[in-house]
């Protein structure tokens, strides 16, 4: 059974919802997906009772992506990178920079390069508010991080990040930028521009209400160029800029942006897009974590969706297999409730694996014997093969090795080694040979053939006169009647003689 995870990202205004499950090993199907304004709703309590009115976000595990309302984010250098000397050195490390006192907050950390710490915290009241609000309505909750971390997990999770980019969640009131390089998220940063100031300005470029000018800016049916709308793109290019250049002077950025991805309703304005890509001289990319992540959508579901609105709710529902790339603050005391569904889920699929394992074991254990049972009837059969040609008077094979050494022994007796007479066998040829050639003279054998009373050979001397010497050597034994010097050459690179010689054995 697939498991199915609500996402929902939190914000100051909206409320994003995305319900998403799992799909085999990999990706996954968006099943559906809310947009909720929280104060058109009355507040949390009543958009998250309205979301509950569509079961389909009810009754599931839940992973809560928080903005950086109430969420403090801290930098704290320590000299060792062990997760147990970490956690009981963070407390102390992070109680100076922190305006409320260590024990009431909830603290996790990621490691960044050069032996840093990115550290997030947040109160244990906040942890507490929302776990009874989303459980009360909704369902238990499974994680609670801070949405901006959360998207910028699922981007470095692609295993694609340049040396340094940034992720610009450009909202209503605010954006959030997200710094990472070397793989790592090393800063988030709120500043102060979001969509309604791109609204105003279009509002005053077009002489519209606020109403009209909103339209206009996510209908794209603006006047080029929109002179006060382009000057807050670059004041908001600006400020980002500075922000930057200020990173780099205190060790925290060591490079400059090879990247910059933008979502959220802002980005929706394409010259500001345009703006940022000319600023920074860098390619401008809209995040869509439906395409990387290749996410399938129900056919309900996508006439009504867009992925720049959504990707943070998306992240969110992703959440739950980003690992130690983003933070948790459901953890220690609040993360008991959590612990069941965990367990639960994983042990039945674990269950439903460990009984795979088990079933290939037993299958490639039939195969196996199979295999090794026929492997040993192909080397009967040419064992017997083997044992008929070369005994085939032999009435049966009861001990085919045995048998055939005797049947060998035999022969040696008759024959020496393959071919010879009686009176001399091959090693006693070998061994006259040997024993006739002088040691002095240079003499190198390449070939030697026995057959019929007579021997051939073919070898190497230093100079002619050295054949010659050979010849009158062999002559000298009383198993040779004649010795013939066939043809004589010198070798390849002229500093030999290749020789032929004809011996005929009495």
């Amino acid at each position: 059974m697939p498991q199915t995870v609500l996402g929902l990202d939190i914000g100051t205004n909206t409320i994003k919802a995305i319900v998403l499950t799992s799909k085999g090993l990999t990706g996954g199907r968006i099943i559906a997906a809310r947009s909720l304004d929280i104060n058109a709703c009355g507040g949390i309590e009543a958009a998250l009772k309205k979301l509950a009115e569509d079961k389909t976000f009810s009754n599931i595990p839940c992973c809560i992506s928080l903005s950086l309302t109430d969420i403090m984010f801290r930098q704290v250098n320590l000299p060792f990178r062990d997760d147990n000397k970490i956690r009981k050195t963070l407390a102390f490390e992070l109680e100076p920079l922190i305006p409320i006192p260590i024990e009431e907050v909830v603290a996790d950390y990621l490691m960044i390069p050069r032996d840093g710490l990115l550290v997030a915290a947040l109160t244990k009241k906040s942890v507490r508010d929302w776990i009874e609000k989303v459980e009360g309505i909704l369902g238990e909750v499974s994680i609670i991080d801070a949405s901006p971390t959360a998207l910028a997990a699922q981007i470095i999770d692609n295993k694609k990040t340049p040396v340094c980019g940034i992720i610009l969640d450009i909202g209503h009131d605010s954006t959030t930028a997200t710094f990472y390089e070397d793989d790592a998220i090393v800063h988030v940063r709120p500043l102060a521009f979001g969509g309604k100031h791109i609204t105003a300005a279009l509002a005053a470029d077009c002489f519209v209400d606020m109403d009209r000018a909103e339209h206009l800016k996510i209908r794209k049916d603006y006047p080029e160029p929109a002179a006060n709308a382009g000057s807050v793109c670059r004041n908001f290019c600006l400020e980002l800029r500075n922000t930057i250049e200020y990173m780099k002077l205190n060790g925290v950025l060591q490079n400059e942006p090879a990247q910059i991805m933008t979502t959220g309703g802002g980005s929706l304005f394409i010259p500001l897009r345009k703006e940022i890509e000319n600023y920074f001289s860098c390619p401008v990319e809209a995040l869509d974590l439906v395409r990387s992540k290749q996410l399938d959508i129900e056919e309900t579901v996508e006439s009504q969706f867009d992925p720049q609105i959504m990707n943070t709710a998306i992240a969110a529902a992703m959440r739950i297999s980003a690992g130690r790339k983003s933070f948790n603050f459901r953890k220690g005391e609040f993360a008991a409730n959590n612990a069941s569904f965990n367990f639960k889920e994983h042990l039945k699929w674990a269950a439903w694996v460990a009984g795979i394992i088990i079933l290939l074991a037993i299958v490639n254990q039939f195969l196996d014997y199979g295999l090794k049972t026929q492997h040993l009837n192909n080397i009967k059969e040419q064992i017997a093969h083997i044992f008929k040609n070369n005994l085939p008077e032999a009435r049966g094979m009861i001990d085919p090795v045995q048998q055939l050494k005797t049947k060998l022994a035999e022969n040696k007796k008759t024959f020496g080694f393959y071919e010879g007479l009686p009176e001399i066998t091959t090693v006693d040829l070998l061994k006259e040979i040997s024993g006739m050639i002088s040691p002095s003279l240079n003499i190198v054998i390449t070939d030697l053939n026995y057959e019929n009373s007579i021997v051939l050979i073919k070898g190497e001397a230093k100079a002619i006169d050295d054949v010659s010497a050979v010849k009158n050597d062999l002559l000298k034994s009383i198993y040779f009647k004649n010795v013939t010097i066939g043809s004589t050459s010198l070798t390849k690179d002229g500093g030999k003689v290749d020789f032929n010689l004809r011996i005929e054995v009495k």
